[in-house]
């Protein structure tokens, strides 16, 4: 089975980049474009890994980690343009397991592609052998 990754992200560009490269390397993507919904997304698609936006339309990816926290231990990456480190204390003490900066060097995607791909497998592989 292909582990499933849900985008939780507003920026089109960014999220069909990160489907696009995610799915490249076998990765099932789900990637909603509303976000009005999305506890009840997470809950019906069990997701092995989230990919979080912090700044979104009508709710923050920190309220949205607090949420998920009360229902799963399903990893979370948050991938936001918000960039200090009261941010990135913030995602971690919120129950965030990564952070990654944006915006991205579009030229330096493929340098970086091992790095992050890295960090998502290992949280798939994380959540695999916790469940063991």
């Amino acid at each position: 089975m292909k582990e499933k990754i849900l985008i939780i992200e507003d920026d089109p560009l960014i999220r069909n980049e990160l489907k696009t490269l995610l799915q490249s390397n076998g990765y099932k993507t789900v990637a909603p474009e509303d976000f009005s919904d999305v506890i009840d997304q997470i809950k019906a698609e069990q997701p092995h890994l989230i990919i979080l936006d912090i700044k979104l339309p009508g709710t923050s990816g920190f309220s949205l980690c607090t949420e998920i926290r009360t229902f799963s231990e399903v990893p979370i990456i948050f991938v936001t343009s918000c960039n200090t480190d009261m941010d990135e204390l913030n995602s971690i003490m919120l129950g965030g397991d990564a952070f990654i900066t944006k915006p991205y060097n579009l030229s330096l995607i493929h340098i970086s592609e091992p790095t992050r791909l890295g960090m998502i497998s290992y949280a798939v592989f994380c959540l695999k052998k916790k469940k063991k």
